[in-house]
C-alpha cells in the first residue's frame, strides 16, 4: 500500500538555499578578515623586526646626496681623499702629495717649530678648538703633519725603546699613517709643558670624552678607538682625530664602526685591494 507523500514547500527550500549561501559569504567574509588582520600584524611586525635588525647590525648609511656622489666618485675613497683608507692594509701610493699643506695657526706643542696641516681642516679645528673652550677645555695640537722620513724617525725610535712587536701596533709604518695626509692630528691638553715640548703633551681623560662626543660636529672622527685593534690594526689612541667631513662623522657617531668597517661596507674589496 503507497502512502502519499505531502508536497515539498518550494518557500522552505528557496529561504534553506539562500540561507545556505548567506552563512558561505560570511563564513568567507570573516576567514579574509581574519587573514587581512594577521597578515597587517605580520606586515607591522616585519617592519619593528627590520627596523631593530638595521639598529642591532649597526651598518653604515651615508645620509642625503653624499651616497651617491661617493659611489659615482671612486677618487673620494683612494688614499689622501677626504674619505680615503690610509691604514697597514692600503698605504699611500709612493708619489702620493698631501693636499694644500700650511702652517697652522692654532696652538700646538713644539711652539717653535712651524706644525703643519691641510688647509682645509684649519677652519673646523679653530671652531673644535672654540667650542672646546667654551665648556672648559682647552686644547692643543700634539702631532699633525709628518713627512715619510719623519715617520721612519718615530718608528726606529720607538723600536729602540719598545721593541718591533710594541710598535707594530703603536706606530704605523712609513707611507701607512693618516699623519702623512695632513688630515689627521693628535690633540692633546693645553699645557706649558706640551708647549714647550710635544713628547709632554698629553689628553685629559675629561677631554676624551667630551671629544669623543663633540668633534663629529667639526668633522673630525676618533679613527682608533678602544677595542678596535684587530680591525684597524692600531692600538687604542684617544687622542688621534682623522677630519673626514661633518656628513659621515655625523653619520658615524655613536655607530661603533671605524673608517674601515666603513669604506669596506660602501667600497666593498677596497681594503683588501
Amino acid at each position: 500500500m503507497n502512502i502519499d507523500q505531502p508536497p515539498k514547500d518550494k518557500h522552505s527550500l528557496s529561504f534553506t538555499f539562500w540561507l545556505a549561501i548567506a552563512v558561505i559569504i560570511g563564513a568567507g567574509y570573516y576567514l579574509y578578515s581574519i587573514l587581512y588582520e594577521t597578515s597587517t600584524v605580520y606586515t607591522q611586525t616585519q617592519a619593528v623586526v627590520t627596523a631593530a635588525d638595521k639598529s642591532e647590525s649597526k651598518r653604515f648609511i651615508v645620509p642625503g646626496d653624499d651616497t651617491a656622489v661617493y659611489l659615482s666618485t671612486p677618487g673620494l675613497v683612494r688614499p689622501g681623499q677626504l674619505w680615503g683608507l690610509v691604514s697597514k692594509t692600503h698605504p699611500l701610493p709612493d708619489n702620493y702629495v698631501p693636499d694644500e699643506l700650511i702652517d697652522t695657526t692654532l696652538a700646538h706643542g713644539d711652539s717653535d717649530i712651524p706644525m703643519k696641516i691641510q688647509q682645509h681642516i684649519e677652519a673646523p679645528l679653530k671652531s673644535l678648538y672654540a667650542a672646546a673652550e667654551q665648556d672648559g677645555y682647552e686644547l692643543m695640537l700634539s702631532s699633525a703633519y709628518r713627512s715619510i722620513s719623519e715617520q721612519q724617525t718615530l718608528q726606529n725610535a720607538f723600536i729602540a725603546k719598545q721593541g718591533k712587536a710594541m710598535a707594530d701596533i703603536y706606530v704605523a709604518a712609513p707611507g701607512t699613517s693618516e699623519h702623512h695626509t695632513g688630515a689627521a692630528v693628535d690633540l692633546s691638553s693645553a699645557s706649558g709643558e706640551c708647549e714647550a715640548d710635544s713628547d709632554s703633551c698629553s689628553l685629559s681623560q675629561a677631554a676624551a670624552v667630551w671629544l669623543i662626543q663633540n668633534a663629529p660636529k667639526y668633522g673630525f672622527i676618533q679613527r682608533y678607538p678602544e677595542g678596535k685593534l684587530p680591525i684597524t690594526g692600531v692600538a687604542f689612541e684617544p687622542w688621534h682625530y682623522r677630519y673626514v667631513g661633518v656628513t659621515l662623522a655625523q653619520a658615524m657617531q655613536n655607530s661603533d664602526l671605524t673608517l674601515d668597517e666603513v669604506i669596506e661596507q660602501m667600497a666593498p674589496g677596497l681594503k683588501k685591494s
